[in-house]
Parts: C-alpha cells; sequence; structure tokens
C-alpha cells in the first residue's frame, strides 16, 4: 500500500519536476546569452560614441584653431559682410574634407553667427544649443567638449563645441561640428533583433516543457498501466498453474475415494480397503505442500520466525529424500565443518522449504543416477550450504533465468521452485549463486546469515 502511494506521488511531482527544471535551466541559459550579447552590444555602442566624439572634437578643435581672430571679430561686427564669405569657403571645404554634417558659429549668447548647413540665420537662437547646454557652455568657458549621442529621425548623431580664441586667449565664439553615424541604425536593429531572438526562444522552451511534461506524464501513466497489467497477468498464470497442480491430486483423492466406497459396499477385508486409502492420506499432503509452496511465493514476509537449526533441518529434508535417491542410484555425499548447533537466520519453514526444492532439483537433474555432495562450511558472518550434482547442467540462457519465476525445463513443472528460493532467501538477507555447465552439472552455493548467540557464529 505505502509502496504504490510512493509511486503515484512520484509519478504526479518527479515526472513534471525533470522537464520543468530543465525548462528553467533552458530559460536561465537564454536569459544570460541574451544578457552577455546585450552587454556585447553595450560596449561596442560606448566605444563607437567615444570614438565618434573624439573624431568630432579634433575636428571642431582643429578648424577653431584655424579660424583668425580678426575674421571671427569681424564676423561678429557684420554676419553678412565679406568676413562672413571667407569663413563660409573656409568652413566648407572643412566640411567636404572632414565629412561632417554640420558646422556653425555661435557667439556667447547662444545666437546663431555661421552655419554653414543654413538651418538656422544669423542672429537665431539656435534650440540645438539649449539640448547641448551644457557642452555649449564648456566651449564658451574655453574647454572643448562633446555633446550625448542623441537621435534625429531614423540618424544617430553627435555634436562637438570648440571654442574660438582671441589673441590673447579670450573666447570669441563657439564651433560646432555635427556628424553621424550610420551604423548605430544597424546597432539599434541588432539589439532589437536579440531581444525579439531572446523572447522567442523563451516561449519556446515553455512550451518545449509544458510539452515533455505531458509527455512523460502519458508515458508514467502507461508505465503504471503496463505494470498492473502484467501483475494480473502474473496473477492469472499463477491461478492456472496452481489450479493445474490441484486438479491432479483431487482427481486421485476423489477417484480412490470412490474406489473404497465400492470396496466397502461389496464388503471386501480391510487389508484391501487400507490399501486403496492409502493413497488418500498421500494426495492430502501433497496438495498442502503445493499450497504452501504458492503461498511462500506469494506472500513470502509470513513465513518470517526465528532461527532455525541448520543439521536437524538438513537431516530432515535428507532422510525425506533418501529412499528416492537410493532407487535412482544418487550418491549422496555430506561434508560439514560447522558445530551441530549452528543456526541460522531463517524461518525453520523457510529453510526447510529452501533446501527442499534445491535438493529436489539436484534429483532431478540426475534421472540415471549420479552423485549429490552437500557440504555446510562457515564463511566469516554467514554459513556457506553448497549443493553440487553431476546432472544435465544449464546453458547460460538457463542459469540466467534459473530463478525467474513460471521458467521451467520440466514437462510438467511449475517454474515456482528456485522462484521461491529466491523469494525467502531476499526476505532474510541471504544470498544464492550458480554455478552450471551442460553436461557437468550444476552447483548452487547458499550464504545464510549466522543468528546470533550460536557457537558457529563466527563473529
Amino acid at each position: 500500500m505505502n509502496s504504490s502511494a510512493g509511486g503515484r506521488r512520484g509519478g504526479r511531482l518527479g515526472v513534471p519536476a525533470r522537464p520543468l527544471l530543465i525548462g528553467l535551466f533552458l530559460i536561465l541559459l537564454l536569459l544570460v546569452l541574451n544578457a552577455s550579447v546585450l552587454l556585447i552590444y553595450r560596449q561596442v555602442r560606448h566605444t563607437i560614441e567615444a570614438e565618434l566624439g573624439e573624431r568630432l572634437l579634433s575636428i571642431a578643435t582643429a578648424t577653431a584653431a584655424g579660424i583668425d581672430p580678426a575674421t571671427m571679430r569681424a564676423l561678429r561686427a557684420d554676419p553678412e559682410g565679406a568676413a562672413a564669405a571667407r569663413l563660409r569657403r573656409f568652413l566648407e571645404r572643412v566640411q567636404l574634407d572632414s565629412d561632417v554634417g554640420d558646422l556653425y558659429l555661435f557667439d556667447e549668447m547662444h545666437s546663431q553667427l555661421l552655419d554653414v548647413g543654413g538651418r538656422f540665420p544669423a542672429g537665431y537662437a539656435n534650440p540645438a544649443l539649449e539640448l547641448h547646454y551644457a557642452a555649449a557652455t564648456a566651449a564658451l568657458a574655453g574647454v572643448p567638449a562633446a555633446s550625448e549621442l542623441y537621435r534625429v529621425a531614423d540618424v544617430y548623431l553627435k555634436t562637438a563645441f570648440a571654442p574660438v580664441l582671441g589673441d590673447s586667449g579670450e573666447v570669441l565664439g563657439a564651433l560646432a561640428a555635427e556628424g553621424g553615424a550610420s551604423f548605430f541604425r544597424g546597432l539599434r536593429g541588432l539589439q532589437r533583433q536579440v531581444l525579439l531572438t531572446g523572447a522567442v526562444g523563451i516561449v519556446l522552451v515553455i512550451g518545449l516543457a509544458l510539452f515533455f511534461t505531458q509527455l512523460l506524464r502519458r508515458q508514467a501513466l502507461a508505465e503504471r498501466t503496463l505494470r498492473e497489467t502484467s501483475a494480473l497477468a502474473a496473477a492469472g498464470e499463477l491461478a492456472a498453474v496452481l489450479a493445474h497442480e490441484i486438479r491432479n491430486p483431487l482427481a486421485i483423492v476423489s477417484s480412490r475415494a470412490e474406489r473404497v466406497r465400492a470396496k466397502i459396499a461389496q464388503g471386501r477385508g480391510p487389508e484391501e480397503i487400507l490399501e486403496w486409502f492409502e493413497a488418500i492420506p498421500q494426495e492430502v499432503a501433497r496438495l498442502d505442500s503445493i499450497l504452501t509452496q504458492y503461498l511462500a511465493y506469494a506472500r513470502p514476509r509470513d513465513l518470517a520466525g526465528d532461527a532455525a537449526t541448520l543439521r536437524p533441518t538438513l537431516d530432515a529434508v535428507l532422510s525425506l529424500l533418501q529412499g528416492d535417491l537410493t532407487r535412482r542410484g544418487v550418491a549422496l555425499e555430506r561434508i560439514e565443518e560447522v558445530p551441530p548447533d549452528q543456526r541460522v537466520r531463517l524461518a525453520p519453514a523457510a529453510l526447510h522449504q529452501v533446501l527442499l526444492n534445491l535438493l529436489l532439483n539436484a534429483r532431478d537433474a540426475m534421472p540415471q543416477g549420479g552423485r549429490l555432495r552437500v557440504e555446510v562450511r562457515p564463511a566469516g558472518r554467514d554459513v556457506r550450504v553448497s549443493i553440487a550434482d553431476t546432472g544435465v547442467g544449464m546453458t547460460p540462457e538457463q542459469r540466467r533465468r534459473a530463478f525467474e519465476a513460471f521458467f521451467t525445463t520440466k514437462p510438467r513443472g511449475s517454474g515456482l521452485g528456485l522462484a521461491v528460493v529466491r523469494s525467502m532467501l531476499d526476505l532474510y538477507g541471504a544470498r544464492v549463486a550458480v554455478e552450471s555447465e551442460p553436461g557437468r552439472g550444476t552447483r548452487i552455493d547458499l550464504w545464510l546469515p549466522s543468528a546470533e548467540g550460536t557457537g558457529g557464529s563466527n563473529r
């Protein structure tokens, strides 16, 4: 009951958790990658912006230094005179050579003196100077400066300001050099693409996580259904085998009972009646043995009990088989190197059933006679019991499936003998190993835990 509940909890919690955790990991990975790309984007943008500012500052400073102070004073006095024409030609040559967008001169009142681009007439208060107030004010104070990057329509621009100095170093005005960088538009597109790709990736990862969650849930449901179907099939097979095994003894009991009744009705003597009656208790005992074997396989924990003394149990099992072994021509050899009171941690019924099943298999493997060797030796904290025969042996495939339920090579076998042995040994923490070759016999080794407080505990 507890195991089944735990399996259901694992199906609800464990299975969906795996794809969700994978999805979360992938989302985090995408976020880290996108953050890295954005960081690189910002670093590239900052570097390009700085280079553009330095270039414009260099152009503005060099151009401002090339303006004659007398010409600048004449321009301030008459923005429409000959000085303005000379300065315009000079600034147009600079614009053409340096590939800047615009060059213009202004005074300390932010009034336009000369604009190569012709956007603002002389005497007009240039609104761009208000936008770049800090950089323009710094230039009028004698310090070259550049504005921040700004955008006009789809064009990214930057303006550098440099002071125009007089003979004694006084500031006569300032020159502005405005330039653009078309590659900023490409960077902007790259940023949008990165963000879009990251968002699509996250959506896809979430979708895949949900898909695999549903897929694994269906797989878990299918596996659970398969296990339940297999269990029902095994139960049905067990019932069929059990019914087959019980039918024969019941038929014998019924037949013998009818014959005994007929003998009594005919007035036959007690000797003849008892001769026919003897088979009935034998078949009843056989039925009880079959039921015990199958119940032991289905519910091995019912056999848990006190420790068993090994030698008396082995003596009892061998005494049951001694006559049959003799008739089959099987020679028995026993080697015991443990104390007579050696006890092992198996219930007496379980130990009896294990030894009986193994010895019966050894007997059946030698239909033409042979040698059966039983060894009992100490093995550290365990007692090793070896049962070896000189029978037909097993192929590697038969040896691999020897303890598999319902697997048998006997025409009338149920395939549960060794399965019962493995079930009981597992219950008590014992171990079993098989060595076998076709035509050379089989040896089965048991390692049975020693019971505490015995002389042969080997502690």
